[in-house]
């Protein structure tokens, strides 16, 4: 979460970015595209419209497309058991 980055500090490496992204466990695993699915059941689009169905498709399209050619997924130090 950059969210979390902090502004203004003069000494500040990658180390002390990733602490403060990473810090509280902020950050969830990726979701499976089912996982996803079913989540966004329970979301409203702001515009009215139900674009639901193409969410999910793109989302799902993007999860094979990305994970599909990933040779590596590095997840340490995020606080993660073995349900995530």
């Amino acid at each position: 979460d950059l969210g979390k980055m902090r502004d203004g500090v003069e000494e500040y490496d990658w180390e002390d970015l990733i602490q403060d992204c990473t810090s509280d466990g902020s950050r969830r695993p990726p979701l499976l595209p089912s996982a996803f699915a079913a989540e966004l059941e329970t979301k409203s689009f702001t515009n009215g419209k139900d674009d639901k169905p193409l969410v999910k498709q793109l989302y799902e399209a993007a999860f094979e497309e990305q994970f599909g050619k990933a040779t590596v997924l590095w997840y340490q130090g995020l606080g993660w058991g073995d349900a995530e």
